[in-house]
């Protein structure tokens, strides 16, 4: 019995964890991700057109549902009633300072120096004034956080979004994304270490990070659900303009950036 429970703890924590980063970590901090969900800001027909396999993600989109509402929305109300909010900030903090390689890396093969030095000036700040990360000491004095991964990388490049594709327990993508997922997990250096107890490390964090990200979107998901006429165009375009606000990285100048979608509200600012 208990390599049963040990075996369905890691299957749980690698798809949830997946479905985590795939879903909402691309699309940047979970509670702004909530607080744009819940102003409603979306046109449900955005996306459409680099979704030609609607059909299919369609049925993906369904059949992802129903893990999420009878296992990970469950057990992210769990988390919610045993951790006070303040804890819950400090772990998606230290979540967020576990990325720093990645988000490194990234910031230098894009070319954002800056950017690169806020990235290591946040991670030596947190890391040690902010017990371990714990903390955003980094945030008070002036280095805002901010998120790169490989799929926003190529994007600065200058490679095409490919199309929408949504996998269930990995999420909402994009080819170009779905490859940068995947390049993003050789650029953490954890990928490389052998051992029992960095295996039992990478299930914890991975359980960690699904909750951590789920939990904020408990209320806003279930709003777009109950009063959207269509749940799932809904939420692609949710996600893809919090794609592109995370490539654009705050810049202006819009027609320098590789599109994923006319929308509206970016090109009237």
């Amino acid at each position: 019995m208990s390599m049963r429970l040990t075996v369905f703890a890691a299957l749980f924590f690698f798809l949830a964890g997946g479905a985590a980063h795939a879903q909402l970590s691309d699309a940047g901090d979970p509670e702004e991700f909530a607080e744009e969900l819940k102003r409603g800001e979306a046109d449900t027909t955005e996306g459409k057109e680099i979704d030609p396999w609607e059909g299919f993600n369609r049925k993906m989109f369904a059949f992802h549902n129903v893990f999420d509402e009878n296992l990970l929305v469950p057990l992210a109300k769990v988390y919610r009633a045993t951790t006070h909010k303040k804890q819950r900030k400090g772990i998606r903090n230290f979540l967020d300072n576990l990325k720093t390689p990645v988000i490194l890396a990234n910031d230098l093969l894009q070319g954002e120096f800056d950017r690169a030095g806020d990235t290591l000036g946040r991670f030596a700040i947190n890391t040690t004034v902010g017990f371990g990360g714990m903390g955003d000491p980094a945030e008070r004095i002036g280095i805002a956080q901010h998120s790169e991964d490989f799929g926003q990388t190529l994007a600065v490049w200058g490679l095409d979004t490919g199309p929408y594709l949504f996998l269930p327990f990995f999420g909402p993508s994009t080819l170009r994304d779905g490859f940068g997922a995947a390049v993003d997990t050789g650029l953490d250096p954890s990928f490389y270490y052998r051992s029992d107890a960095m295996a039992t490390a990478k299930y914890v964090r991975a359980g960690a990070t699904a909750l951590a990200i789920r939990e904020p979107l408990i209320e806003p998901l279930d709003d777009i659900k109950e009063n959207s006429l269509d749940y799932y165009a809904s939420f692609r375009s949710f996600y893809l303009q919090s794609r592109k606000r995370e490539i654009q990285n705050g810049r202006t100048n819009y027609d320098e950036l590789p599109d994923i979608g006319d929308f509206e509200e970016f090109d009237e600012e």
